[in-house]
């Protein structure tokens, strides 16, 4: 049982953590500062 519960937390952290690398990298690839004061609108990065 916690196996499952273990494999069930991992299934939505991970892309979770993922999703949150990439937009961080994207961030840095178009060179603008990780201010988190203003509002801009983030790209939509969906398969």
């Amino acid at each position: 049982m916690r196996d499952k519960v273990l494999f069930t937390l991992l299934c939505i952290a991970l892309p979770v953590f993922w999703g949150v690398i990439v937009n961080w990298l994207f961030n840095m690839w178009r060179g603008q500062p990780d201010t988190s004061d203003d509002e801009r609108v983030f790209p939509d990065y969906q398969i």
